[in-house]
């Protein structure tokens, strides 16, 4: 069989959905390499980039670029992509506001991935990085919406099983979701995430629908 490749957030997504809209949701995340999809993948590129130089130190790049998406944005005429420019201008001052506190030490970022039967799961973290000795692997909200709560928790059980596999050393808290617009800040479970049949079962539920969707 030919391998399947889905994101984390794919995978997740079809997972909490209800029965009757598992298909719909599947549909959003099939083709990763549809203009739909490169899209959203890149949509908040400005932010990411910005959240990173923020905690290398780098404060004068970051207003520099606020500046410029503001400017930018007041003179676009295409309404999504001034909607884009706005988003990612929200999503940094959003970000700064509730964690730019921290004192995180960006790492080199790392491709990671979850296989079950010929499905591959991207779970590729937003940002790696240290914190009082401890490596993290974040997954970043920008969105004006949380993610629900049984979306975020998949997120971060998929992560810490795939970096498991991949020989990171890391504890189950060593995973977090970061949400920009309310500032919340998930972590995995101190008691350990649970086995992985729960995610293998989310990926033969998503393997049994993929053909119709």
């Amino acid at each position: 069989m030919e391998p399947i490749t889905i994101s984390m957030r794919g995978l997740a997504e079809v997972a909490c959905a209800k029965p009757s809209q598992k298909q719909s949701k599947l549909k959003r995340f099939k083709f990763p390499e549809s203009e739909e999809s490169v899209g959203r993948s890149n949509y908040y590129v400005w932010a990411l980039s910005a959240i990173k130089r923020h905690h290398r130190g780098e404060a004068e790049f970051v207003d520099d670029m606020l500046h410029g998406l503001h400017e930018q944005a007041a003179s676009e005429n295409d309404s999504r992509k001034r909607a884009k420019l706005l988003a990612n201008h929200r999503a940094i001052t959003d970000y700064l506001k509730h964690f730019g506190d921290r004192s995180l030490q960006i790492q080199p970022g790392t491709r990671l991935y979850f296989n079950y039967q010929n499905l591959i799961v991207n779970a590729h973290p937003d940002l790696v990085a240290e914190e009082k000795d401890r490596l993290l692997l974040i997954k970043l909200n920008c969105c004006k919406e949380d993610f629900a709560g049984g979306v975020t928790s998949t997120l971060l059980h998929v992560l810490y099983e795939s970096a498991k596999l991949k020989g990171l050393e890391i504890d189950s808290t060593s995973v977090e979701c970061l949400q920009t617009s309310s500032g919340s800040r998930i972590t995995g479970p101190k008691t350990g995430f649970p086995n992985k049949s729960a995610l293998n079962s989310a990926c033969k539920e998503l393997l049994e629908i993929w053909p119709a969707a």
